[in-house]
């Protein structure tokens, strides 16, 4: 797959079992107990049930459907958990204007849902894990006469449709609230993590995790600042308090060091980890297919788990998982009553025939398409960038991938797919993803209607930038990504970017004092990256081009199109990117200017990296002349 092409995968971080136990077992748990079943519509709190209730009733006369509230029982677990942790982060959020007096809670600032997006593979960070509404005639009043939020700078390349910007203050985590310009639409949303520079810019795993309560520390994050939240996707046969509670929660039989049929064709291989696993019942068996690099997808092992645990004992966990899984499922004779095969639609991908497809699909899966798959993002990025620099991503080696859902007695698991590749003799199962298609079309209501207009001036000849700014840029970029100048790329930054560093400073690390010091962290940050990203022949190799969504940015044309975006900037609006206007103590402020429209004092240019995992985070930079030369006065990394 051509690197520049949109990833199909998406990297899920929580815990195989729990996501699959969780989807089978809707309606076959005891009421009491350990192993409660929770994100139900039933146990919804009354305000969250009158949400979907208004939500469905508005859909059935819309569309002239019978359709009932219980359907959200069948919704997706990413789908329940984003509407759960979403709209139970804006009830336990009390607002109160500046004299402290209350104004409800921010839930209140909602009229009715009109869509909720879970996981949507192949979609850019900011169309996921968020929730978009209507809001009440006030809300946008009560929203600028609150003190918990304040008016961020406008959305210039992610929340297209929805560029007023509120932001919940002293986060991470915290709400955000994207507005569009009629004040009654709004895309909702909570940021866990904050974008670091340059670490978010070359890991696009960063930005899938964002707003996913069940990715890494998230849901202990969400907890330490909205109290009461059920984290039922989590707790749902945990391991080990649960399954040691239970009696039964421990796999009996030692790992094999060699899988059973690893030596076999992959669809054997692939076959007898299912039959092993699910026919057999010795989920010990089938985890010995497990690859190392497999046990990063593991909650408990993964790199933002935040735990230590070895890789002797990582096996285990993923076996007693699958025992979980077992209890639910129960006793089966054959393969078809446990699984049944599901299709991936994606010219990248090569349907294999083989024997077993009343069980699961099977795949050829290109080099680049393979990484993003892996769990591990520092192991993804260096394998994406050694088949950059060998020219390999679009061809297919040794990748394949099963495909299938798991049907338990009441209800089946959102799509399962495992990576698989030859390790040595034997093929090895090295990641796993759950939910990895879209949601079936209809499957949620969606009330959103098309409300952002046809951009004017679409059939316009664009015009050129300054051609001394077009030189300036590309020399910087060319230094920097692909020359790795870094000291002559970092003389291009003014020292009135120099604020911007404190915006992305570790909490540990102390502040500059020196105009020296702030040149040193730059040039350190750039230099990361570019020993991060290794050879790179062309800048289109490293970089892809970014739009920017703000009416009044102007796209100009240039040579390198097919590696960044260079759009001229109104004088009004460059403040939009200085770095003092991004809290409750600077809020932004800016208004279309007639007087201040003029263009050519200012151009932004936007990009990111080229990375396997999700779009990483977009860089802008605001340029001006400074005594006859172009720099960067400011630079932003956004995230969805």
């Amino acid at each position: 797959m051509d690197p520049r092409e949109k990833p199909m995968f998406r990297r899920f971080t929580g815990t195989l079992a729990l996501l699959l136990a969780a989807m089978l077992n809707t309606q076959n748990r005891a009421p009491t107990g350990p192993q409660e079943f929770h994100g139900t519509y039933e146990e919804l709190s009354p305000v969250q049930r009158e949400l979907i209730d208004v939500w469905y009733a508005e859909y059935n006369q819309m569309t002239h459907d019978n359709s009932q509230p219980t359907e959200y029982n069948q919704f997706s677990m990413s789908t329940r958990t984003t509407f759960e942790a979403v709209t139970h982060a804006l009830m336990t959020t009390e607002l109160t204007d500046k004299s402290g007096k209350s104004m409800g809670s921010a839930l209140n600032l909602v009229q009715s849902i009109e869509a909720i997006n879970g996981k949507v593979p192949r979609a850019r960070g900011d169309l996921q894990f968020r929730i978009y509404v209507v809001l009440k005639p006030d809300a946008v009043q009560k929203l600028k006469a609150s003190s918990e939020f304040f008016r961020d700078r406008d959305n210039t390349v992610y929340h297209h449709g929805y560029p007023l910007n509120y932001r919940q203050d002293s986060g991470p985590p915290s709400i955000q609230v994207s507005v569009a310009k009629d004040t009654r639409h709004a895309d909702i949303d909570v940021d866990y993590r904050s974008a670091k520079f340059p670490k978010a810019l070359v890991n696009g795993h960063l930005t899938a995790a964002n707003s996913d309560v069940r990715a890494g520390g998230n849901t202990q994050k969400h907890l330490q600042r909205w109290q009461g939240l059920s984290d039922w996707w989590q707790n749902l046969f945990g391991f080990p308090e649960e399954a040691e509670a239970s009696g039964n929660g421990t796999t009996e039989g030692e790992i094999p060091a060699i899988p059973r049929k690893g030596d076999d064709k992959v669809e054997a291989a692939a076959a007898d980890y299912l039959t092993a696993w699910l026919v057999e019942q010795k989920p010990n068996v089938s985890a010995g297919y497990l690859s190392s690099l497999s046990y990063s997808c593991l909650e408990e092992y993964g790199p933002d788990s935040g735990k230590i645990v070895s890789a002797g004992v990582a096996p285990y966990l993923a076996a007693n998982e699958m025992a979980a899984v077992n209890r639910v499922i129960g006793k089966v004779n054959t393969l078809q009553q446990a699984v049944e095969p599901l299709g991936l639609h994606d010219q990248n991908l090569r349907l294999v025939k083989q024997r077993y497809e009343t069980a699961f699909s099977l795949y050829q899966v290109s080099n680049g398409l393979a990484t993003e798959f892996i769990c591990d993002p520092e192991v993804a990025f260096d394998d994406f960038n050694e088949m950059r620099a060998e020219g390999s991503t679009s061809k297919y080696g040794g990748y394949f991938t099963s495909v299938f859902r798991l049907k338990g007695p009441k209800a089946k698991s959102d799509a399962v797919t495992l990576l698989w590749r030859k390790e040595g003799q034997y093929w090895k199962v090295i990641a796993w993803d759950v939910e990895p298609e879209e949601a079936t079309p209809g499957k949620t209501p969606d009330m959103r209607r098309r409300r952002a207009a046809a951009k004017t001036g679409s059939t316009e000849t664009r015009s050129s930038a300054d051609p001394e700014f077009v030189h300036a840029s590309r020399d910087f970029l060319h230094s920097w990504m692909v020359a790795d100048n870094f000291d002559h790329a970092a003389t291009y930054f003014s020292q009135r970017s120099h604020s911007c560093v404190l915006a992305y400073l570790p909490p540990d690390k102390p502040a500059p004092s020196t105009s020296a010091d702030y040149a040193a962290y730059l040039l350190s940050a750039m230099t990361s990256v570019g020993k991060e990203l290794g050879p790179v022949q062309h800048l289109r190799d490293a970089i892809e081009p970014v739009q920017p969504e703000h009416d009044d940015l102007k796209v100009l044309r240039q040579e390198d199109e097919d590696a960044y975006t260079v759009a001229a900037v109104p004088d009004y609006l460059a403040e939009l990117f200085l770095c003092d206007k991004e809290s409750s103590k600077h809020p932004y402020e800016v208004s279309p200017d007639p007087k201040r429209m003029a263009y050519g004092n200012y151009y932004t240019v936007l990009f990111s990296l080229r990375t396997p995992g999700e779009h990483s985070a977009a860089l802008t930079l605001l340029w001006a002349k400074e005594t006859e030369k172009w720099k960067i006065i400011a630079y932003e990394l956004l995230a969805p």
